[in-house]
């Protein structure tokens, strides 16, 4: 059965379409079947593997319009264990009839929960973006989801915004939605050498505690340009620091939820105050001249 992930924040600018992005690719790296599904009307994690609007049949908005079945919806990308459920909401008309056909919470948990009981589609994992709100497309993917990961920048007013989603999370797990778990929370855009992310790690460890993961993602430039290349950053340039921690984040979750012995890296530990420096296993991709 597969482990359905949303990556949700109601703050942008967090870096969540990025970290499913990049978490999904790293996955697949691991030779994990996943699929990507797209939610966020912006349609960033469509456009971040370099799916063009023309190259969009059917997506994410004929499925909540019941048009269309969810394996009719999956398009392949150049990672053999990576598919994804584009976002093809192209205009502000098409937009509003996506968040009203949203208010039908559980119709992709029912969609999803009805093909993996019937063993029509096999992924290990499933992983939503969703949009930079906690809107009705985000509750659609938390009542289907079985955990949240909640990407966090490393700056007070992030931080002080978490609390809301938590809320949220808290009352589908004592309603619709009990299994509903916190798959962790990610420290994003981390700057090592700042007083400013030290200090908003050191805080976020104390007010969330356990749920905050041990992998840390630094701020990087081959991450933003790797975004430039549609492609995530694993795939333009793995020996990146950004690259590293997406592929610790990988297995940091994958220790969680398998019983697999996989290392993606030499070390998984990142630290609060320094970064993996180490080569992944993995085999070098060519990379392009980075600045």
């Amino acid at each position: 059965m597969p482990r359905i992930i949303a990556v949700a924040n109601p703050k942008g600018g967090v870096g969540k379409t990025t970290s499913a992005l990049n978490l999904g690719v790293s996955l697949a790296i691991a030779e994990k079947k996943v699929l990507l599904i797209d939610l966020d009307p912006n349609g960033a994690l469509s456009l971040g593997l370099g799916i063009r609007p023309e190259d969009i049949k059917t997506g994410i908005y004929e499925i909540m319009l019941g048009t269309a079945e969810i394996p009719e919806c999956i398009l392949r990308t150049e990672l053999s264990f990576l598919d994804i459920i584009p976002c093809n909401v192209f205009s502000h008309d098409r937009e509003i009839r996506l968040n009203t056909m949203a208010k039908n919470r559980s119709v992709l948990r029912r969609k999803l929960n009805d093909l993996i009981s019937k063993k029509k589609i096999f992924y290990d994992f499933i992983i939503f973006d969703t949009p930079p709100s906690l809107s009705d497309l985000t509750l659609v993917a938390l009542f289907a989801a079985h955990s949240v990961l909640i990407p966090l920048q490393c700056s007070y007013f992030a931080i002080n915004i978490v609390n809301r989603l938590l809320q949220v999370i808290k009352q589908l797990r004592e309603s619709v939605n009990p299994d509903l778990e916190i798959e962790g929370i990610l420290l994003n855009f981390y700057e090592k050498n700042t007083r400013a992310s030290h200090r908003g790690a050191r805080e976020a460890r104390q007010l969330f505690s356990e749920n905050v993961m041990q992998t840390i993602i630094p701020k990087n430039a081959a991450i933003g340009y790797a975004a430039f290349e549609k492609k995530a950053v694993a795939m333009v340039d793995i020996s990146a620091p950004g690259s590293l921690a997406y592929l610790a984040l990988a297995e940091e979750i994958l220790r969680k939820n398998t019983t697999e012995n996989l290392d993606l890296i030499d070390e998984s530990a990142v630290e609060d105050n320094a970064l993996p420096d180490q080569r992944p296993v993995l085999n070098q991709v060519p990379d392009p001249d980075l600045p």
